[in-house]
């Protein structure tokens, strides 16, 4: 139990103690890194029912 408490209160500092412009571009990396809304959820099936529809 300690050893998880510290961990919490070391990452919880760690946090805190960044400034706050460094933690606004982590989120914002961590953001742009991720998949599209629709893709996260659903998986293929909107591009597959966008080509279905839109074909030239």
């Amino acid at each position: 139990m300690s050893d998880y408490v510290r961990y919490f209160v070391e990452t919880f500092l760690g946090y805190f103690s960044e400034p706050k412009k460094v933690r606004k571009e982590k989120r914002h990396q961590k953001r742009a890194g991720r998949a599209n809304f629709s893709f996260r959820w659903f998986g293929l099936l909107p591009l597959a029912l966008r080509q279905l529809f839109h074909k030239k």
